[in-house]
């Protein structure tokens, strides 16, 4: 069952965990890529209104079998690597989803999609935008969840979107 936290506990695992994801295809990350991810992890769990939900891996007490985390981001704020402005509407306070990694022997069980909805549950911003990649498995999912492409990231890695999710109603 998904938890939600406001802070990160045993940060080891959590590179681990992406690792074991994003080493995939179609992403093919290297273990310096994982080290990236727990520095960047590590500077976004410092900032104000970070939060993050965990599903365990069942195979210990504790043990990390998927996360997905986020950050409160103020009106203006768009994604540094955006190809262009952020859409007018969206120009508003926003939670950007960072993560959502669910290790292959839990897929399919319906964890991503639990991890997100825990998340995104009782967030107070209109948006909550994410990035995925066009070739990634999970981009079809994030579709059928609501997500809408907003926009796209210059690359390297090229062919990542933008999306974006009503979490309020607009006024």
């Amino acid at each position: 069952m998904p938890e939600l936290s406001s802070r990160i506990r045993r940060p080891e695992e959590f590179r681990e965990v992406y690792h074991r994801v994003y080493r995939e295809p179609p992403y093919h990350e290297d273990a310096a890529a994982a080290d990236g991810f727990a520095r960047q992890l590590a500077d976004h769990a410092a900032l104000p209104g970070f939060c993050v939900t965990t599903v365990g891996d069942g195979s210990e007490p504790g043990g990390l079998g998927g996360f997905a985390y986020g950050v409160h981001r103020e009106a203006g704020w768009w994604h540094p690597r955006a190809a262009d402005p952020a859409p007018p509407w969206l120009r508003r306070p926003l939670f950007y989803v960072y993560e959502l990694a669910v290790v292959r022997e839990l897929r399919g069980r319906g964890y991503g999609r639990e991890l997100l909805d825990l998340l995104l549950a009782d967030r107070t911003e209109p948006f909550a935008v994410l990035a995925a990649s066009s070739r990634a498995s999970a981009r079809e999912l994030y579709r059928r969840w609501g997500w809408t492409k907003v926009g796209e990231l210059t690359g390297p890695p090229h062919g990542v979107d933008l999306l974006a999710l009503p979490l309020t109603p607009r006024l």
